[in-house]
C-alpha cells in the first residue's frame, strides 16, 4: 500500500494498492502498474504507465462515473495524478521504472524508507517450490 502525499488537505489520505505490474506491450521501456486507488469512501481500479510513455487510466470513467466524480470532488484529480507518478517513479529501494532493458522485472515488495508513505510486508513468508 502506498499512502499518497497531496498538497491539498483531505479528510482521509488517498492510497494506492498495487496488485500487478508488467512491461507495456506497446512500449518496451514503459511499465504499466495496476492497482486500487481509494480514500476510505471510494475504491477504484487504476492503471498507471511509467517510463517512456506516461498516462493514468481510471476504470471508473467507464464503469462508475458517479463514484469517481464524487472522489474527485473530495480529492483534486491533478494532485492524485502527480502523487501517483511521484510515488511510482522510483520504488524497490531506488530501482526506477525508467531503467534500461534487461533490468530486474519483478518487484515483490516496496521500500519502507521512501518518503511517499510506502508500506511493505517485508520478506515473503513462502518459498517457491519447483
Amino acid at each position: 500500500m502506498i499512502v499518497l502525499q497531496l498538497e491539498q488537505e483531505v479528510a482521509a489520505s488517498p492510497y494506492f494498492i498495487i496488485h500487478h505490474q508488467e512491461l507495456s506491450s506497446s512500449e518496451a521501456s514503459t511499465w504499466v502498474i495496476s492497482g486500487i486507488l481509494g480514500d476510505g469512501w471510494y475504491e477504484g481500479e487504476v492503471a498507471v504507465e511509467i517510463g517512456a510513455c506516461q498516462g493514468i487510466t481510471f476504470a471508473d470513467e467507464w464503469f462508475n462515473r458517479l463514484a469517481l466524480k464524487d472522489f474527485f470532488n473530495r480529492v483534486d484529480r491533478d494532485q492524485i495524478c502527480v502523487a501517483l507518478y511521484q510515488a511510482l517513479a522510483s520504488t524497490d529501494k531506488g530501482r526506477t521504472f525508467n531503467r534500461a532493458a534487461g533490468a530486474e522485472q519483478t518487484v515483490p515488495h516496496y521500500a519502507l524508507e521512501s518518503g511517499h508513505g510506502l508500506i511493505g510486508s517485508g520478506e515473503p513468508c513462502w518459498a517457491a517450490v519447483a
